[in-house]
């Protein structure tokens, strides 16, 4: 992938003295990462940020969401050009997000993931594609899985049809809706692109609006870029712009509870975006959805022991999933899904 092991600011000369003082300007880029529990993975992103010789130009705000793994102590004693936010709860990634944002100070602003690590230039190849593109309101890199192989991580404006392919699982057989049967060695226009590496403009933001603080996490980046492009903006990914990203570090920890907090902000969205009728006829939908993916979950639970845990908590998942849908109407559509995990 071209990514090196990461070995520290010092082992590669960091001027430390000398960087404070271009700190102390506007940055170029203001980058911002969540962090919950992820005290390696957060030390090897913020060295792969470090190493790039554009870092200079940038400032790097980190928000802990309350870690207990010494995360925020790590940050203190390895990088001190970093503006550590701790926080006493956790926020969530749109919380915690939205408040570095409320601070940062640069011209664009970067979400980032703990658990990414971003090849030298790559951040710089975003910054200079936004200053060249002047109706670009968000841009996102290619995103690497840890072999090196192609993430899906952009993908076509949903709409109430592509949703309800979702549903009957059609997306598996027909990957639109993450482009999965484009080549991604082209720049191009998207529909949406994910947080995971997302670059926005400042003054895009300062039009349409932060994350919707009303989502705890997943599908925040999807509304926002939906925000983003009703605003006049476009959407790009980029294809030469590549940051490797292992995915999914944080919800592992408590995934079952994950998935449904997911579907609670999935109709959050709907709620926002698709009509009455439409949003009656996708909850009928999710039914059959978690039962067509409780029946595949099902056989690899009797057939793979190596994935026998996760797919206990996905089926307990889907069980709540449904009775939520059945008997709490509540929970899809609040306008604070996230209420019960805060």
């Amino acid at each position: 992938t071209g990514l090196v092991e990461r070995r520290g600011p010092e082992a590669h000369g960091v001027n430390w003295t000398k960087w404070h003082g271009v700190a102390m300007s506007e940055p170029r880029l203001s980058i911002c990462i969540v962090n919950w529990n992820t005290r390696d993975l957060l030390r090897n992103c913020l060295q792969s940020i470090y190493e790039d010789s554009e870092s200079g130009q940038w400032e790097v705000i980190v928000v802990d969401n309350a870690s207990t793994d010494d995360s925020a102590a790590m940050v203190r004693a390895s990088f001190p050009l970093v503006r550590l936010l701790p926080c006493e709860e956790n926020r969530g990634f749109v919380g915690g997000n939205n408040w570095a944002l409320e601070k940062a100070r640069g011209r664009y602003w970067l979400l980032l993931n703990s658990d990414t690590q971003v090849e030298c230039g790559a951040l710089g190849t975003l910054v200079d594609f936004m200053d060249a593109t002047p109706d670009a309101g968000a841009v996102g890199p290619k995103l690497l899985n840890a072999d090196g192989s192609l993430q899906l991580s952009c993908g076509i404006a949903p709409t109430f049809y592509s949703e309800i392919a979702n549903k009957l699982l059609l997306h598996k057989l027909f990957p639109f809706f993450k482009l999965g049967a484009w080549d991604h060695a082209q720049t191009r226009e998207v529909g949406w692109v994910t947080g995971a590496c997302l670059l926005v403009r400042r003054s895009t933001a300062n039009q349409v609006g932060l994350l919707d603080p009303a989502i705890f996490m997943f599908y925040e980046d999807l509304e926002w870029c939906l925000r983003i492009r009703k605003g006049g903006w476009k959407v790009f990914y980029h294809a030469f712009s590549r940051v490797l990203h292992l995915g999914g570090q944080s919800t592992r920890q408590n995934f079952g509870q994950m998935l449904v907090i997911s579907h609670q902000s999935l109709f959050y969205w709907y709620s926002k975006h698709f009509s009455g009728l439409e949003i009656v006829v996708l909850r009928l939908l999710t039914p059959v959805e978690m039962l067509l993916r409780s029946l595949v979950w099902g056989l690899f639970y009797c057939s793979s022991p190596s994935r026998r845990d996760e797919a206990r908590q996905r089926l307990w998942a889907y069980r709540e999933i449904v009775a939520r849908i059945l008997f709490h109407r509540s929970q899809h559509g609040n306008a604070n899904p996230s209420q019960e995990v805060r």
